[in-house]
């Protein structure tokens, strides 16, 4: 009887998975539950999008394999650490690999979003560092400065929560939540230097299992024209190295190539497919349907019994298990009746981006603010005050009229609060100053005939992975000898870039359909002069 089952994937052909794997982890519910949750929030950009986190999984493990065997016998042969030990970090590791992101949220980073709040990452670790049984790994976790994703930890819980019985001790229970979480040891004995070489493998901010399959399956699954990843290329040429008595993963010089096109596909798909205003707007829309069906159905339905087979009961005394898209999309239509839920469903009811690209925002603000670095600061800060003001202080974050009858009303009684004359004078200020932004729109809206009803979505400016200090950094082998990245390869790096955010404005075309002849340049500099 065979040990394996094999697994038939359109990128890397059969992938071999142990027997025990199968019956323990795969065919469990909770795994399969990840067959139902979307990979990406990309379908409206490219219709074909509709990979799911199962055969992401999979795709990972059987990168991992590629990558943990190759490491395995790099540090055998330069025999670094007993094979006992070594044999038993590459298992855990693997296991990362398969169970990495068991604990994603319906619609995946969209979702994971309301696993926390305001962003206290407190609960989250108090709860892994319960499944692992070491309260020295939650004071660890006190002092990290940057977090890892939200699903990440949750995945380390669910992973060592219901598949428990994978674990012989906290130590092996530790190290797999490390490998997910991308939480690097920070004792210097040998082993847990290995072990922080795993971790590079499986959750890296450069190069690692998870980003090479997505880049490959993403590009695969969209159709997105893309460079060739020659992944057999690269994870054949991972080696370790020591450098100030430390052991750290390096590359031979063969994967070099491959290197730079991981970095030129990663800026790409982040560039032209994660920051474009379509797919940004998905995820926007279905984060605040997912807010308002937390606020019908309570905190429970993004829980970690929800996403388990156990279930848990919601606020109206249902019941949900193994918590899907398919659960949301139900709920969208049965408990939900805002403009946001309407848009998901009926396509020509979204409202659309005025311009299109951070190019083009940037092409358009900066021609309006003569370049000038003060003037781009003021309007860029007028933007964001109103993005902030929609979202904490209105029930549905759109501007609209009765948005800005709210926002007259809360100048007013602010007007008549007793406060410190200074920070009454600076809050009155700002609101101003939104109001003068909704107000512009408002005059435009009437101006061209559509309706007053904007989207502000506050987005990432773009920079390159190449600017990256832990690219500069990365480890090249040539023969024996080992030099950082940047100093033996010249790769395209891009300026700097010139804030931290920008910004897309939608609205909604008249039912006619027409376009109604709106101008990003017409229209920003219209907003230039209400904040000047």
């Amino acid at each position: 009887m065979s040990i394996f089952k094999l697994f038939k994937d359109p990128l890397y052909g059969y992938i071999e998975i142990p027997k025990k794997y199968i019956d323990k982890i795969i065919d469990t519910s909770e795994y399969q539950r990840l067959r139902r949750i979307s990979q990406t929030s990309y379908s409206p950009l490219y219709s074909s999008a509709f990979h799911n986190r199962f055969v992401h999984s999979i795709g990972v493990y059987y990168l991992g394999q590629l990558a943990s065997k190759q490491l395995e016998k790099e540090i055998l042969k330069k025999n670094i650490i007993n094979e006992e030990n070594l044999s038993n970090y590459t298992e855990i590791f693997n296991l990362a690999c398969l169970l990495h992101d068991v604990g994603h949220a319906p619609f995946s980073h969209t979702g994971e979003y309301f696993y926390i709040e305001n962003n206290n990452y407190t609960k989250l670790h108090e709860l892994l560092a319960k499944e692992i049984n070491k309260d020295s790994f939650y004071k660890y976790t006190k002092n990290i400065e940057q977090k890892a994703a939200p699903h990440e930890i949750m995945s380390a819980i669910i992973g060592l929560k219901i598949y428990k019985s994978l674990f012989d001790n906290s130590d092996a229970k530790e190290f797999f939540a490390r490998c997910i979480t991308g939480y690097n040891y920070d004792n210097n004995d040998k082993d847990s230097q290995i072990k922080n070489c795993y971790i590079s493998l499986l959750n890296s901010k450069i190069i690692d299992v998870d980003k090479l399959d997505y880049l490959i399956r993403d590009a695969y699954i969209t159709g997105y024209e893309t460079v060739n990843i020659d992944y057999k290329r690269l994870l054949s040429a991972i080696t370790i190295t020591q450098e100030n008595e430390q052991y750290k993963i390096a590359f031979k010089k063969s994967a070099i190539s491959v290197i730079e096109n991981v970095i030129y596909a990663h800026d790409a798909e982040r560039k032209w497919i994660q920051a474009h205003p379509v797919v940004l707007y998905e995820s926007y829309i279905i984060r605040h349907i997912i807010k308002n069906l937390i606020n019908i159905l309570g905190k429970n339905l993004l829980s970690i019994s929800a996403l388990s087979k156990k279930g848990v009961s919601l606020s109206n005394g249902e019941k949900v298990c193994l918590l899907s898209d398919d659960d949301i999309i139900h709920y969208m239509k049965s408990k939900c009746d805002d403009s946001f839920s309407k848009e998901y469903f009926e396509r020509k009811q979204r409202r659309h981006p005025i311009w299109k690209s951070e190019a083009e925002y940037q092409a358009f603000l900066c021609c309006y603010t003569g370049a000038d670095s003060k003037i781009y600061a003021k309007v860029e800060n007028a933007l964001k005050q109103t993005a902030t003001y929609l979202n904490r202080m209105t029930s549905s974050p759109v501007i609209n009229d009765a948005a800005i009858n709210n926002l007259e009303n809360d100048i007013e009684n602010l007007k008549n609060t007793k406060m410190k004359n200074d920070r009454k004078s600076k809050i009155l200020n700002e609101k101003k100053m939104i109001l003068s932004i909704m107000t512009t729109l408002k005059s435009y809206a009437e101006e061209i005939g559509i309706e007053c009803d904007y989207v502000l979505l506050e987005a990432s400016q773009f920079s390159s992975s190449f600017r990256k200090p832990d690219f500069a950094k990365l480890n090249i082998m040539f023969e024996e000898e080992v030099f950082l990245f940047d100093k033996v390869v010249s790769s395209l790096s891009g300026k700097e870039k010139q804030n931290e955010n920008y910004f897309y404005l939608f609205y909604k075309r008249n039912k006619n359909n027409n376009k109604n002849k709106i101008s990003s340049r017409e229209l920003c500099e219209k907003l230039v002069k209400a904040i000047m």
